[in-house]
């Protein structure tokens, strides 16, 4: 059942595929498919937002196994939760780690959007929603990042190659219908504005979104 108390905010429709932005944190979010960003550490303390609330709900495991080296949250590498416990909501949970925090740039942070809408796509999800945990790392100023540009350059650009791919008969058709950027709510306002405002840019030309491969 849709809560309508959530702050939901529409970003636009693209190759079949409703983007929008809604307040909530990887472990709440009700999509088929939940995507979390984790750093090899934190900045100036440990987790903080969305991504503690998921080690919480996932009872400390997932602090755990980083500190045991069993995901250590290198550039790219991936932890897939296919049988998450009752307190967190989404059916599956994909970590992608996104390494040292201090050298985060943009193409980092739109390959790892590529990884997700992709690994979403591979699992048979209809709805996944995006965590990028960049303040819960403890960056908090991200300004030079263009974060909402680069994550729909990410996302439109593997929607792309998946459609790509199943026209070429390749594979079957994605059934990704729906992808939610997860926001803080009293970032929730300001950044769905600027997802829009990218959304239009990105797609108002022939060849939309990022057509450069990986």
């Amino acid at each position: 059942m849709t809560d309508t108390s959530l702050i939901r905010l529409p970003i636009g429709t693209h190759d079949g595929v409703v983007f929008d932005v809604v307040a909530w944190g990887p472990a709440h979010a009700d999509v088929d498919f939940s995507v979390a960003c984790m750093f090899e550490h934190e900045l100036g303390g440990g987790m903080a937002g969305g991504l503690l609330a998921l080690d919480q709900a996932l009872g400390g495991r997932l602090s755990r196994l980083r500190a045991a080296g069993a995901f250590r949250a290198q550039p790219l590498e991936t932890l897939l939760i296919t049988s998450p416990p009752p307190a967190v909501v989404p059916r599956a949970v994909l970590v992608i780690g996104m390494g040292d925090p201090a050298l985060l740039d943009g193409d980092m942070l739109r390959r790892a959007c590529r990884v997700a809408l992709r690994e979403a796509i591979r699992y048979g999800a209809v709805s996944m929603a995006f965590a990028p945990s960049v303040l819960d790392a403890g960056r908090t100023d991200n300004a030079a990042l263009d974060m909402q540009n680069v994550m729909l350059t990410g996302m439109l650009g593997a929607l792309r190659a998946e459609h790509m791919l199943a026209q070429a008969g390749l594979a079957a058709a994605p059934s990704l219908r729906h992808c939610t950027f997860d926001v803080g709510a009293p970032r929730a306002q300001a950044a769905g504005r600027a997802f829009a405002e990218a959304f239009v840019r990105l797609t108002a030309g022939p060849s939309s979104g990022d057509s450069a491969g990986s």
